[in-house]
């Protein structure tokens, strides 16, 4: 404790501070019409553990300001019932306070070299604040604070080191430290705080490690690092992995900086290499109420949340994630896919009980991102893989840069409401495989271009959503825009798929649109220009199809095998005529399944007509391509039978066979067969018994037939069976349908 002053060494301030003592009055040096400030440490020290005698005339309190405090004062293991405050003083040497237990300390506007506290215990309010500066670490490691631990306006300064050791600090109020400023690391590690933690406007600087080290901390109210007080801004990381806050963690307006960038990097899926850098780390945070990170919060480098679990809403409009600087240099690959992806916000597997919401206070006016009243603005990946959202989540009006890489990874994303992604602005691609979507899934006025790259150069799609299931409508509509198209592969849509007004492909892509396997009651492919791109509708299945010429414009043309609908339409309406030309225009080679597709379409709606032509235009094509023998007879049955779909064309063609026939037996008489017999001679019914199968109308069997009328016999019998089977098999057609 230091060398023993006896009190016959007492100087005059010393001895009125003993006097003070037992009064507990405040004191403050110096006195009137002195100047001395100097206090000897070791008097304190006695006069706290009752080695001096002091007359009692109040409730003893030592309450001293303004002294210039020599010496160690060492309180080690010793427990003082007295109030202990000592404002606006200053210490040569660090106090300890190790072990001790204290009824109060506060030390406001105190200046000191640092402070010894493992284990102290203060059975009240532990006031640090008001001017207070520690130009040395502040070690609070395993104390207890059974009130409030007060730090508003504190000097922390260890640069070399911790401004604030608090490992596994209990306080049973609150840690109120607005507007604190430390230099050095701040650690909180499994801290307790069965109150709020208040950092509003603090300035926390350690910029080669963590600023706040707080992971596992416990705190049963709230976590304010806002700009209540002032902006909350650290140079440095901000730890907060496994902690646990009972309300609100509120980070509005915050400014969390990393001026070194360190070159961390680590393997991602599906390829690449990710900056793990990052401004906020707080995996598996547990919190029962809302994070806001919105009103102008800024993070310079990656915001993690993996594993979170959040009991109310996400709230991120007007954040600014991630720095320009990180994607500079991304769109400039060339033909070569990006190795390295720029981490902005990672929330792998969270899990928010409320909405997420990142769209500006405006709604989804795209300027402003990354303003205080604006949509969130990221410089980097996005990843939202396995996250789940119970409620709806808004990412309207947001931009995200990350030419190249995929701006938004949200693999298997789970959304119980709306997925809002209105009017957004990407630079790369968004990925939502396997996604999950329980009402709609709305991209309108979305633009996404420069996505990502194949090894071969080639894009891939801007909105690739393979798998996904969508509780409601999918909207890519009215001036949404994807360079690299969309990938819909067996994507299970229970209304509504929309593209009325999109722009799909470029040049570089090989597919506009994909939906193979797409099921939806309503498919709507009315885009505003020809997609550039090939259009896959592959075994996709709806109820009804509203269509567009401009789908069949398509530069890499229409895939429709086993593509399945019961109706068709467009506005406006369209005729048969001009459906054929579209299919001739995107199909190049023939293929029958289109062709049936469509006839059964107006089968099935009453139009016998267009179903015929429709099935003649297929038989014509079939024909077209089987070289020339194969073009001549499609050319002969078109023009007699109509390949079967026009057997009043057969009638009308046994009715000009029986004229010829009879024409040519009116001129060529036969003589009788049999002389035993007696038939008259009937030119028009011996060519009608000739033409006519199975029919005997008396003239069969009953003339020889030579020379040239042999051949013509022979020819009317069996264009006969021909003609007759014709009409037979269109008929049978009739009567089916019937």
């Amino acid at each position: 404790m230091g060398e023993y002053v006896k009190p016959s060494d007492l100087t005059e301030a010393e001895r009125e501070v003993c006097r003070a003592f037992g009064t507990g009055d405040r004191l403050t040096l110096p006195l009137p019409g002195k100047t001395d400030r100097q206090v000897r440490a070791a008097v304190l020290v006695a006069l706290l553990t009752d080695l001096y005698r002091v007359k009692i005339t109040g409730i003893p309190a030592l309450r001293l300001a303004g002294a210039r405090v020599t010496g160690e004062l060492n309180l080690e293991s010793v427990k003082v019932s007295h109030l202990v405050e000592l404002a606006d003083c200053v210490f040569t040497n660090q106090v300890d306070v190790r072990m001790a237990q204290l009824a109060g300390l506060r030390l406001p506007g105190s200046r000191m070299p640092g402070l010894k506290g493992k284990n102290l215990r203060v059975d009240s309010d532990l006031v640090l604040e008001a001017g207070f500066t520690c130009d040395g670490c502040l070690d609070l490691t395993d104390g207890a604070v059974q009130g409030t631990l007060r730090l508003a306006g504190a000097v922390l300064r260890s640069p070399q080191g911790h401004a604030l050791l608090g490992a596994r600090l209990n306080i049973s109020g609150s840690l109120q430290a607005t507007a604190m400023r430390a230099t050095g690391e701040v650690r909180l590690r499994g801290a307790n705080v069965g109150g709020s933690i208040h950092l509003g406007g603090a300035y926390l600087s350690n910029p080669e490690g963590d600023a706040l080290e707080a992971s596992g901390v416990v705190v049963a109210g709230n976590l304010f690092c806002d700009s209540d007080g002032g902006r909350f801004t650290t140079e440095g990381r901000v730890v907060l992995a496994g902690a646990r806050v009972g309300g609100d963690a509120v980070f509005s307006g915050a400014r969390l900086r990393i001026p070194q960038a360190l070159d961390h990097q680590v393997l991602v899926m599906p390829r690449g290499m990710a900056d793990t850098t990052a401004s906020l780390v707080a995996d598996r945070i547990q919190v029962d109420g809302n994070v806001e990170m919105d009103s102008g919060f800024t993070a310079s480098g990656s915001v993690r949340l993996p594993n979170a679990t959040l009991g109310g809403y996400l709230r991120l409009s007007g954040s600014c994630l991630g720095e320009e600087e990180s994607v500079v240099g991304l769109a400039d690959q060339g033909i070569k896919p990006v190795q390295r992806v720029p981490l902005a916000f990672i929330a792998d597997g969270i899990e928010v009980g409320g909405d997420l919401e990142a769209r500006g206070v405006g709604g989804e006016n795209e300027s402003g991102a990354g303003q205080r009243n604006g949509a969130m603005c990221a410089y980097g990946q996005v990843r939202l893989v396995d996250a789940k959202v119970r409620g709806s989540a808004s990412l309207s009006g947001v931009h995200l840069h990350g030419p190249g890489i995929d701006s938004l990874f949200a693999d298997r994303l789970d959304i119980g409401g709306t997925l809002f992604l209105r009017h957004i602005r990407a630079t790369g691609s968004i990925r939502l495989q396997n996604a999950h979507i329980g009402s709609t899934l709305d991209c309108t006025g979305a633009h996404l271009t420069k996505p990502r790259l194949r090894p071969d150069g080639s894009l891939k799609p801007s909105l690739d959503a393979r798998v996904a299931m969508v509780g409601k409508d999918l909207l890519c509509t009215h001036g949404f825009l994807a360079s690299g198209g969309v990938r819909l592969r067996l994507v299970e849509v229970n209304k509504m798929a929309s593209f009325t007004g999109s722009v799909l492909g470029s040049k570089e892509a090989r597919i506009a649109l994909n939906a193979y396997g797409l099921s939806a009651q309503q498919l709507v492919v009315r885009f505003a220009e020809p997609p550039a791109g090939k259009v896959v509708l592959t075994r996709a299945t709806a109820v009804s199809v509203t269509d567009g010429e401009f789908l069949w414009a398509s530069s890499g043309g229409v895939e429709l095998e086993d593509f399945r609908f019961e109706a068709i339409t467009a506005t406006p309406e369209v005729s048969v005529r001009t459906r054929l030309r579209w299919l001739r225009r995107v199909i190049p080679d023939f293929a029958p399944g289109p062709y049936d597709l469509f006839a059964t379409f107006y089968r099935r709606s009453g139009h016998e007509e267009r179903a015929v032509r429709v099935l003649l235009e297929k038989q014509r094509r079939r024909h077209w391509e089987l070289g020339l023998a194969g073009k001549f007879w499609g050319l002969l049955q078109e023009c007699t039978v109509g390949y079967g779909y026009r057997p009043w064309l057969a009638m009308i063609w046994i009715a000009v066979f029986w004229l010829g026939g009879g024409l040519w037996f009116d001129d060529h008489r036969m003589s009788r067969l049999d002389d035993g017999q007696n038939p008259e001679w009937n030119p028009w019914l011996v060519s009608a018994d000739l033409l006519l199968p199975i029919i005997n109308l008396g003239q069969d069997n009953m003339w020889a037939f030579t020379g040239t009328s042999q051949w013509v016999s022979g020819g009317l019998v069996a264009l006969g069976w021909v003609l007759a089977s014709t009409v037979a098999a269109g008929a049978t057609r009739v009567l089916k349908r019937s």
